[in-house]
Parts: C-alpha cells; sequence; structure tokens
C-alpha cells in the first residue's frame, strides 16, 4: 500500500534525543530533487559507488588556500599491516603528488611545478626498454655539448655516434673493428 504525504513549505523529522538515529529501512530510496548533506562526516558503506557527475570539488567553499591541499585516499588494511595510498594536492610545493606505501613524490607534468621530463628526474627509472632511434642524448651543462645519436648500424659499427665541439657525427666503433684496426694500422 502506498501512502502520500503532501505538505506546503519545510517538513522536519527530528528525534528528541539528538544522539537517536532516524533509520529508512528499505531496499532503494529515490530522491526526486537536491540533497544536501550537513554535518562533520559523511559515510557511505556500499560495495561499489557509481558518479555520473564529471566533476568533483574537493574544498568546497574555501576562501584562499587550504595549506593541507587536497586528497583521495586508498585504504588498504584496516590493521595497518599495508600502508594507505594516496592522490594528492600539495599546496606548499603546487604540485601533484602521489604516496605509495612507502614515498611521496610529484606526479610528472609539463608545468614547472612537476617534474616535467625524465631530465628533471634526478633517479629515473624504466619499465621498459628505452627505444632511441632517432633521438639524442646530450649534456646541455658541458662546454663540448656532448651528444649521442642512434641511427643505422654501419658495416662493423655499432650505430652509436657522437657530436661534440671538436667531432660532428662520428660512430662509435665496436671492440672487434677496434682490434682489426690496431693490427692493421699498428
Amino acid at each position: 500500500m502506498s501512502t502520500y504525504k503532501r505538505i506546503s513549505g519545510d517538513y522536519t523529522i527530528m528525534s528528541v534525543n539528538p544522539t537517536d538515529k532516524i533509520n529508512i529501512d528499505t531496499s532503494t530510496v529515490i530522491i526526486n530533487g537536491n540533497l544536501v548533506v550537513t554535518g562533520n562526516s559523511q559515510s557511505i558503506v556500499s560495495t561499489d559507488t557509481a558518479i555520473t557527475d564529471h566533476t568533483i570539488t574537493l574544498n568546497s567553499g574555501v576562501t584562499t588556500p587550504n595549506l593541507s591541499g587536497a586528497n583521495i585516499i586508498v585504504a588498504r588494511s584496516l590493521t595497518g599491516a599495508s600502508p594507505n595510498v594516496f592522490i594528492s594536492w600539495n599546496e606548499t610545493v603546487k604540485a601533484w603528488q602521489y604516496y605509495n606505501g612507502t614515498t611521496v613524490a610529484n606526479i610528472a607534468s609539463a608545468s614547472a611545478s612537476g617534474i616535467a621530463s625524465v631530465s628533471a628526474d634526478t633517479n629515473p627509472s624504466l619499465g621498459a626498454n628505452l627505444n632511441l632511434a632517432g633521438h639524442k642524448i646530450w649534456d646541455s651543462t658541458d662546454n663540448a655539448n656532448v651528444q649521442v645519436s642512434f641511427a643505422n648500424v654501419s658495416t662493423g659499427g655499432t650505430g652509436v655516434y657522437v657530436n661534440n665541439t671538436s667531432y660532428a657525427n662520428v660512430e662509435v666503433i665496436s671492440k672487434t673493428r677496434s682490434v682489426a684496426y690496431s693490427i692493421l694500422f699498428g
């Protein structure tokens, strides 16, 4: 049996004791309109949550930047055996960061506030092969402006070429080739 209650004006359901709970015990609750939740914390207990909005705003309503930044945390263990991980906006350094359970590091970005390239990382690591075909490795701080490039391998060569102030596009020779030259030319 369905029941409708039509009212005019605000309608308040309030318990006499402020610590009492008001429970709605049904499999589905539909709210046709906006939902405003106030209080210091909200907890949603569900297996999966689907959000159709394309924007989630953290720190909404602040008038100055929050020095604590903003975080999205993934809880990994109730016992603390596995530390939580997170992505975070760090207002102090003006950079997005991540915490992998061990280390906090800036997330690479094209702006000056994060690591913009591998060259800006003092300890880069690769998870796969690095294809340098058609590219150069160079040291801009060296007065000789040394560049190493990679191209097709010539007969007996290495495919590794060096440029600096004294040499232009000179192929580095292999150990086998250098031994042969030393035998031939003394």
